[in-house]
């Protein structure tokens, strides 16, 4: 019969297993990745013409591991398990008791609990006190347990004997260990980390790579090649891991099953085999080139159709063009992202184009047509008299097509007007002359306001 406070642990782990994610053994990623999944790296290169970003890795999780305690059975997925190897160094008192705070203290209380009696209980303090290191590292575990939000609840819910067991290794009166490769957690709060990881996707590298466009490439659309580094299938074995013709031998470990069982008592627990990784299978050799990956390292250049009006930043997603799944069915996705350059003429804002023109003297006063170049040529726009320098006009539908819609932006030209830095005396006597007339009838003017 397992103890009251050792069914608490089984019972709480039960509720969070179901959001656990499976987690890979990594001692065994070859074997596994050869037979039934292969692990994946992070890992980043240059590539021309686009520059790579980062390959995003994935991670395939295929070790599990189940309790079974009678009619219960909770997948775990994790790489470790509960053992039960008894604790011989359990804290006789609770660690709110070692601080000497009550269970309802706020972080604040118990902060300053801890940092009083580490004060006290520091060994450079008690050099007299041959327990004094001891009781400081008591002291000391108990605060970092309950500093910890989710180590204290937990500690709060299945109590201190209980967590104490569960963290060295072991339920109460059990009379011994499952044997090496059992153990629980290499850190004893490895539970805490199994429940907060999140889960993995399975299949290649996702790839980004940063491509330059120019600004009527973007405008336009165009068709480019990036070329990157990532997985790629290793040739040597046909991506299968092991030379040709090698054969499959039957796992004595486990007898082809892939999972191993050991049982104490009513407690049982089950969990990828370790010497094939679950596979069921074994190899006598792997392939030189991949060492047993199925997948190696090399230059991909893949096709990319762009869209017209692409514009700084953005990114596209091309499915499956990623580096390669060891297991073959799940590629990963190259995702471009663009990098548009300027344009002497043009400015973009969205959909929108802005363009500058500059208008004489004359053009300015007169009125006229000048020519504007927009996106598809130049056209014909009219100039009205009077036209001051920062007016603009709206070529409706000239701007830039929306992406992935039939709705184009518009063009907004900007009138300049420039003042000439040298004029010829016919010119100036021209000039003289609008003064002279301009300010006849400034005087005309003048003198009608006073004779009213």
């Amino acid at each position: 019969m397992l103890p009251t406070n050792g069914a608490k642990v089984i019972r709480l782990l039960a509720r969070r297993c179901l959001f656990s994610s499976r987690v890979q053994d990594f001692a065994n990623q070859k074997l596994r990745g050869i037979a039934v999944g292969s692990y994946r790296r992070l890992n980043t290169g240059s590539c021309n013409p686009a520059k790579v970003l980062g390959d995003h890795a994935s991670k395939s999780g295929h070790d599990r591991r189940w309790i079974n305690f009678g009619a219960f059975s909770s997948n775990f997925g994790s790489a470790r398990s509960i053992h039960g190897t008894g604790s011989s160094s359990m804290s006789a008192k609770d660690y709110y008791e070692l601080l000497g705070v009550n269970k309802n203290a706020t972080d604040g209380e118990i902060k300053k609990a801890y940092y009083a009696l580490a004060k006290k209980l520091h060994p450079d303090m008690n050099k007299d006190d041959p327990e004094a290191e001891k009781k400081f590292q008591e002291v000391s575990k108990a605060y970092e347990i309950l500093k910890d939000k989710e180590k204290r609840d937990l500690y709060d819910q299945v109590g201190h004997e209980a967590f104490e067991q569960n963290a060295s290794g072991g339920f109460p009166n059990d009379g011994g260990g499952f044997g090496q490769g059992f153990s629980p957690f290499d850190n004893p709060f490895d539970i805490f980390n199994i429940f907060n990881r999140s889960k993995q996707d399975f299949g290649g590298q996702d790839v980004k790579v940063l491509l330059e466009l120019s600004f009527m490439e973007a405008v336009q659309g165009c068709s480019k090649t990036v070329t990157f580094q990532t997985d790629m299938a290793c040739n040597t074995c046909g991506g299968q891991g092991v030379p040709p013709g090698t054969k499959r031998e039957r796992c004595k470990a486990c007898d082809g099953s892939g999972m191993t069982t050991m049982r104490r008592g009513i407690l049982s627990i089950q969990r990828t085999c370790q010497q094939c990784g679950g596979a069921g299978v074994t190899f006598s050799s792997l392939c030189k080139s991949c060492r047993g990956a199925r997948v190696v390292r090399g230059q991909k250049s893949v096709k990319v159709n762009i869209d017209p009006g692409v514009d700084n930043s953005d990114t596209i997603k091309v499915a499956r063009a990623g580096g390669a799944d060891p297991e073959g069915d799940q590629p990963g996705d190259l995702y471009v992202v663009f990098k548009v350059r300027e344009d002497p003429v043009f400015r973009r804002e969205g959909s929108d184009i802005h363009v500058n023109s500059v208008l004489s003297v004359t053009q300015a006063i007169l009125g006229g047509t000048i020519q504007v170049p927009t996106l598809t040529g130049d056209v014909v726009v009219k100039v009205r008299p009077g036209t001051q320098p920062g007016q603009k006009v709206v070529l409706r539908n000239k701007g830039i097509r929306a992406r992935k819609s039939t709705r184009f932006g518009d063009q907004y030209v900007h009138f300049n007007v420039s003042i000439p830095a040298n004029i010829t005396p016919r010119q100036r006597e021209l000039l003289e002359e609008f003064v002279k007339e301009e300010q006849g009838e400034d005087e005309k003017r003048t003198a009608s306001g006073s004779s009213q």
